[in-house]
């Protein structure tokens, strides 16, 4: 009889263990456009809209991308508090990359 109760006990946690509910995964695309920046030189800071968002360098389309909201946007780079490049740039959907000189 024990046996049996054991056996049993088994059977129902082994039956419940196998009939799990499906599972579902959702991914979202971010297609957010992005912008890159070629040359910007050693410890130059990006601004945009006024906002620090850290070394322009960073940012160089190869190993990462900043990643910002559609429509028009400040795009200041300085060097010693000084600005080398300031523009007012349309983004819209993928990649933008500004060249700085």
């Amino acid at each position: 009889m024990k046996k049996f109760i054991i056996f049993s006990s088994l059977v129902v946690v082994f039956a419940l263990c196998c009939c799990t509910m499906p599972t579902t995964t959702v991914r979202t695309v971010d297609d957010r456009p992005t912008l890159a920046f070629k040359g910007a030189p050693e410890g130059a800071l990006l601004y945009i809209d006024g906002l620090n968002m850290g070394p322009a360098g960073q940012y160089d389309g190869e190993t990462k991308v900043l990643t910002i909201e559609p429509g028009t946007h400040t795009v200041r780079i300085t060097v010693n508090n000084e600005a080398i490049y300031e523009q007012r740039v349309f983004v819209e959907s993928s990649l933008k990359t500004i060249t700085i000189k």
